[in-house]
């Protein structure tokens, strides 16, 4: 049995799949990573600096031995969406219906370092950077590696993002192609600072300015800064590309988003000189090549970010991963790959159908009335009904049910949300039981 393997990427898959894989195991594991270690340097990429963890991310970190005093530290709880209307007014949407339920803003840098920290402690794992992993060549037992060749004779994983050489090549093995899926919108940062000290907004909220075809959202830092992320077309009207002088900025700002004006102190700069990232999804048909190579998070199913679940999917990844090697391995790295892509490919591309839908939810739906009474009644069935009837927001970020198991129920829940919709907001709790018991099954354990 082979007792090396190699890891491509140490993002966030890559530290805290290795620490779960090294756990109690004689694996000698190697992560190449092309950055330098962020621990020592602290440079902003363009990539989105906070990231949303919940339920399955917690999960994740736990079976990992990894969420602890510290590591809650490092969040900030957000239960609900506080959104801004156009004209000032702000209104709070709760996520859910229980206490528990709320989600973590937190930093993608101090996670980051917490995580690589925590896989060099295992004592068998070795994070090599400024590796650059230019190619891959699966068959042939190659890296390409900055300027050398390396030899391979063990398995290797790609955690390597949407970009991956390892999905690449698997493709290119597999003669299937890679499934990008390109929206309209792109992203910028924007920071509204601490004033006197303090936060100037809500700091336990997901702050959104809906505005139908674009919006803003923020979400707090421990310095008590808000990142923000201004989503909107890549071009057009009202458009980044638009936009290219401190006049159209500000007129634009007054249109849109006015009273986030005077919060956001370095609005010209920021916008200016920050970058626009593009909102990229990817669906990659084919994870695994026999027992030489298999692709994990966004290296196999990248997201785009409306449900906050990107990281919690990746750290999901892991630990079912890490499940089925501690519990089912017995040397036939093939297999193994084999089972994990097929127990997870289905949920991974549901995660991209969510994500995507709930952009409109975000930008369009919150501002409309009948989606406001939707959520509440959702809340009241779930209540009645809690074995049947589970608002899919709840079923995605605060349980483990299944991707695509909570995409399926969630359609089906909508229409019974649209049957029992009426325009005197009575509850008929005898209807609501025939429409739920004719169209749902209870669900198991969450």
């Amino acid at each position: 049995m082979k007792k090396n393997i190699i890891i491509i990427g140490s993002g966030l898959s890559g530290p805290l799949l290795s620490t779960i894989l090294s756990k109690n195991s004689d694996l000698q594991i190697s992560v190449f990573e092309r950055s330098s270690d962020p621990r020592k340097i602290n440079k902003f990429s363009g990539r989105s600096i906070n990231l949303a963890l919940s339920r399955r991310g917690i999960e994740a970190l736990k079976y990992a031995g990894v969420y602890d005093k510290h590591f809650e530290s490092l969040l900030i709880p957000m239960h609900g969406r506080s959104i801004h209307s156009i004209d000032g007014e702000i209104t709070f949407q709760p996520y859910g219906n229980k206490d528990e339920h709320y989600i973590n803003s937190v930093s993608r840098l101090e996670i980051n370092k917490a995580l690589m920290s925590y896989a060099e402690k295992m004592g068998n794992v070795d994070i090599k950077f400024d590796m650059q992993c230019k190619q891959i060549d699966l068959l042939n037992k190659k890296l390409h590696i900055q300027n050398q060749t390396i030899d391979i004779d063990c398995p290797v994983i790609g955690a390597d993002g949407y970009r991956s050489i390892v999905s690449k090549n698997i493709s290119e093995i597999t003669n299937t192609e890679l499934d990008y899926v390109n929206i309209e919108h792109s992203y910028k940062e924007l920071t509204i600072g601490p004033k006197n000290g303090e936060y100037q907004l809500d700091p336990n909220s997901l702050h959104i300015w809906p505005r139908r075809d674009m919006m803003m959202i923020a979400l707090p830092n421990l310095d008590y800064s808000f990142t923000c992320t201004l989503f909107m077309k890549s071009s057009g009207k009202n458009s980044f590309e638009d936009i290219n002088d401190n006049q159209k900025l500000y007129t634009f700002f007054e249109q849109n988003f006015n009273d986030t004006i005077p919060l956001i102190e370095n609005l010209e700069n920021d916008f200016f000189e920050n970058p626009t990232g593009k909102l990229i999804g990817l669906r990659v048909p084919i994870w695994t090549c026999e027992d030489k190579g298999l692709s994990i998070g966004d290296a196999a199913h990248a997201t785009v970010p409306f449900y906050g679940q990107g990281m919690n999917a990746s750290f999901e990844d892991c630990h079912i991963f890490g499940q089925m090697y501690r519990e089912k391995f017995s040397g036939n790295w093939a297999a193994l790959f084999s089972e994990f892509y097929h127990s997870r490919k289905k949920d991974a591309d549901a995660l991209l159908d969510l994500s995507l839908d709930n952009y409109r939810v975000m930008r369009n739906d919150v501002l409309d009335e009948k989606h406001i009474k939707k959520q509440k009644l959702s809340f009241q069935l779930n209540n009645d009904f809690p074995d049947y009837f589970i608002p899919l927001y709840t079923m995605v970020s605060f349980t483990t049910i299944p991707y695509a198991t909570a995409l399926e129920r969630g359609y089906i829940q909508d229409k019974i949300l649209d049957e029992l919709i009426n325009v005197n907001d009575i509850y008929d709790k005898q209807k609501s039981e025939k429409l739920i018991f004719k169209y749902l099954t209870p669900i198991g354990n969450i």
